[in-house]
């Protein structure tokens, strides 16, 4: 135990609070440490702050009765293996070398043994020792903190200043020489370190255990003695020698087989995508069936013979009906076919390109409760202060938009007919196509904003000459764009000061507007002055179909970069990003129903990031 730290004048801490000066309580005199009989003292001198009265009074009142101790260790040493049979003990490890670094009054200390006692010396019966408190001008009650051998289980922490979480050690520890021993070299200790870590690396390195298994003992502070136990231990558990190991075919014995129903889903997915890539070898013997022979297959593997069965009877038996008189199975055919849906349409959604990504911000919802997206306003102006004078406060605006997640779906039917016809395109195109459906939803949400101008917060439309946001009828020009530039400069914080916001992405429809916008940016080498492409580089494009009116001239807009302000917020509810799925046997249909569900929102959140121009014919 190295008490350098508490002979030294160690703090004496309000429940183990070591971030705020206003914690220290009082100090530990210097010298005062002491080890007898297995027990510390310290004498410990309270401060005189008139915060700390309240708590003075109460250890002297015997209010406040538990004490503990912060401390770090240094080493562990392991006492006892851990037993790898099921339901055996954990590994053992006790601190051999730890050093305290404060004392604390806690409300519940992890020692039951800590505590105070008077000044007259009568000690609970369920104490064991005692730290001296004492305070300028007040008589001197006591405070009781055990130092006992302890044992500690793997999970306690190696280092930090936490409290102590111990169990009985399975023997006493010998009690400590009452003279505290001689702080090691420092020089010394990291030169021990040093050789512990080079020797646990270079072990587990030899023996190819990994970086996680060596760090584990690295930060565990275990000596190289039980590092080289360990690694015997996992080398021993890692071999394979004279274990049996039986290889998981597709056909694996037993209801529910997760290998199983993973080849037959890969054989199905290669069917319908041949040149997705090669199969395992696993899903190879199925890639030839058709979905009836897989389901006889399935069938049986169940244990239930299919002889005899009609197609029809044969399909219900597959998807878990009752295919006739004697006839009922619970094979693992229908999860096999949700398998193939679900990846399918989860596949066509990620892949369903959104072009909104790039100027819009994602953010993640916890529930269906309306939430509030506050607009900050810039840090208020600094100002000059005057020799003496007084720095004065300031205030940060905001404004608020609110808005909540909704929920989408569609409940897809997959019936007998389909798979008695072999249609395989009823369990991948159907579901690949609800898959699309959903992103492009999302496309639909959030482009509909731009276009059908919806009002903000302050009751004013998204782009109005009131925002400073929207321009005058024209093509994608240079003077066009410098009005927008310009426009985007006189943008001022809800504090009224101007901010310094740029546009970075124009959004425009396929056709004309997207040949003007490319013209503007495509970097030029201009053999005149007036042919140099001011904006060049200064852009990027987004083609979006989306932004194509129903009737009149194209219009085009100009986003901030979504990082600096915010302009559109989209988003998804926490856990469900993207599209989920349910599956059930079918009521209403004969056959298996997928439920696609989504949540998705997305709102305006500020005009100022965001600029429109209506558009107009090209001259």
């Amino acid at each position: 135990m190295r008490l350098d730290r508490l002979n030294g004048g160690a703090p004496f801490l309000n429940s183990h609070s070591s971030y705020r000066l206003e914690s220290i309580l009082g100090v530990v005199e210097d010298g005062s440490i002491r080890v007898e009989g297995g027990k510390g003292y310290a004498r410990i001198r309270l401060s005189e702050r008139d915060d700390v009265e309240p708590i003075w009074r109460d250890i002297k009142a015997g209010i406040i009765r538990n004490v503990s101790v912060g401390y770090r260790v240094h080493r562990f040493e392991r006492v006892a293996k851990a037993d790898r049979t099921d339901g055996g003990q954990r590994a053992l490890y006790r601190a051999v070398d730890w050093e305290p670094l404060e004392i604390s009054a806690v409300a519940i200390g992890a020692d039951p043994g800590a505590g105070t006692r008077s000044e007259a010396g009568q000690q609970d019966a369920r104490r064991n020792s005692c730290t001296l408190v004492t305070r300028a001008g007040h008589a001197a009650p006591a405070v009781i903190t055990s130092m006992k051998g302890q044992v500690m289980s793997d999970e306690t922490t190696a280092a930090g200043e936490n409290e102590i979480r111990t169990a009985e050690a399975p023997t006493p520890a010998p009690a400590p020489s009452q003279a505290a021993p001689a702080a090691p070299d420092a020089e010394a200790i990291r030169t021990e370190e040093r050789n512990r870590v080079s020797t646990i690396m270079t072990l587990c390195t030899r023996h190819n255990l990994g970086a996680e298994f060596q760090n584990e003992l690295i930060a565990r502070g275990v000596s190289v003695s039980a590092a080289r136990e360990a690694v015997l231990d996992k080398l021993h558990e890692n071999d394979t020698a004279g274990r049996t190991i039986e290889p998981a075919p597709a056909q694996a014995r037993g209801n529910g087989d997760t290998a199983y129903r993973d080849a037959v889903t890969e054989a199905l997915m290669h069917r319908a995508s041949p040149g997705a890539g090669q199969v395992s070898s696993g899903a190879r013997e199925f890639r030839g069936m058709s979905l009836m022979e897989m389901a006889r297959h399935s069938i049986e593997r169940s244990g239930t013979r299919t002889g005899g069965m009609s197609k029809m009877e044969l399909a219900g038996a597959a998807l878990g009906q009752r295919a006739g008189v004697g006839y009922h199975t619970t094979s693992d055919f229908p999860s096999i076919l949700a398998n193939v849906a679900n990846r399918t349409l989860r596949d066509s959604y990620a892949s369903t390109p959104r072009t909104f990504g790039a100027w819009a911000r994602r953010a993640t919802i916890t529930d269906f409760k309306p939430v509030q997206r506050t607009q900050l306003g810039g840090a208020p102006d600094l100002q000059k202060v005057l020799e003496s004078g007084e720095f004065q406060y300031g205030t940060i605006g905001e404004g608020k938009e609110v808005y909540a997640l909704a929920s989408y779906g569609r409940i897809i039917a997959i019936t007998r007919q389909a798979l008695i016809n072999d249609d395989l395109d009823a369990f991948t195109r159907i579901p690949a196509a609800f898959g699309a459906s959903a992103a492009d939803l999302e496309s639909d949400i959030v482009y509909s904003i731009l276009m059908q101008n919806p009002v903000m917060g302050d009751g004013t439309a998204l782009f109005h000459g009131d925002h400073g946001n929207l321009g005058t009828a024209s093509v994608v020009s240079e003077a066009a764009l410098a009005a927008a530039y310009r426009a985007f400069g006189q943008q001022k914080g809800i504090e009224d000061r101007l901010i310094s916001i740029l546009p970075r992405f124009i959004l425009v429809p396929p056709g004309s507007r997207s040949v003007e916008a490319r013209e503007q940016i495509t970097s030029t080498t201009p053999s005149s002055t007036a042919d140099v492409n001011t904006f060049s580089g200064r852009l990027e494009v987004i083609e979006e179909p989306r932004l194509i009116p129903a009737t009149g001239q194209d219009p085009w807009f100009l986003a901030a970069d979504p990082a600096r302000i915010d302009t559109v917020e989209y988003a998804y509810l926490d856990g469900q990003e993207g599209v989920f799925t349910e599956t059930r046997m079918g009521f209403e249909v004969d056959g298996i129903e997928i439920k696609a569900r989504h949540d998705f929102a997305a709102k305006a959140i500020d005009w100022r990031g965001l600029y429109r121009n209506p558009g107009a014919a090209a001259v």
